[in-house]
């Protein structure tokens, strides 16, 4: 869809372009000509089809605008259906598409090299959806969404990958970057749960590549979910 709404957005930007040009050379015509200029004034057939042209011009001009104003809204649709094709719906965060391209680039053992990769679960959201209900479940998700994005947020990737799983991803990790992530992350959830009536339990499991005997992210995740117990 984006390249069908820049091609359009392409292609009127030069009808605007040619009926400009036009327009000046048709002006240009009629002030540097007298005769014609006088003309216009006295036969009423050259009158009558000036103002036509005119007319036309100013419908074509109107019929430009609305056509750009379409583009407007087409691009924010182009951007909608962007947003529903790789966040989540739930939660806002990239889902299990946007994961799955994160990965692919990193494809190769080189690309591998420093990264750590992070499983979580929301431990208590079972006993919160019997409990208190699937929509505190379904806040419980969306809040530590938000906290696990915000305290990644200058650290690496997050994703949501499916149901009660999220996946971090920090580039050029060591132990020190690690401790400070998962320091930031207990801080964040602490403050939540000091304020809100239902506490956000988690458990998290960590790999980082240059530890592991693992040859692609598939298998660096698949240790990370070991780790956790699936």
């Amino acid at each position: 869809m984006k390249k069908n709404v820049y091609r359009f957005k392409t292609l009127k930007v030069i009808e605007l372009s040619v009926f400009i040009i036009l327009e000046v050379i048709f002006l240009i015509a009629l002030l540097t000509n007298k005769t014609m200029k006088t003309s216009i004034f006295v036969d009423k057939s050259l009158f009558t089809l000036c103002s036509i042209m005119y007319a036309t011009i100013i419908l074509s001009l109107a019929f430009l605008i609305y056509d750009f104003i379409k583009i407007r809204e087409l691009k924010v649709q182009s951007h909608q259906l962007e947003n529903l094709a790789y966040l989540d719906s739930k939660t806002g965060i990239p889902n299990r598409t946007s994961c799955s391209m994160f990965f692919d680039t990193h494809g190769t053992e080189d690309s591998l090299t420093g990264i750590c990769c992070m499983v979580s679960e929301i431990s208590n959201i079972k006993a919160i959806n019997e409990n208190k209900g699937k929509d505190m479940g379904d806040k419980i998700i969306r809040d530590f969404s938000n906290i696990l994005e915000a305290s990644a947020k200058d650290f690496g990737f997050v994703g949501r990958n499916g149901g009660n799983e999220f996946i971090t991803v920090i580039e050029k990790c060591d132990e020190e970057k690690l401790s400070s992530f998962r320091k930031l992350l207990d801080d964040n959830l602490n403050l939540y749960n000091s304020h809100e009536p239902v506490a956000i339990e988690i458990r998290l499991e960590s790999v980082l590549f240059d530890e592991e005997e693992v040859s692609s992210f598939s298998e660096l995740i698949a240790q990370a979910y070991k780790k956790l117990g699936r």
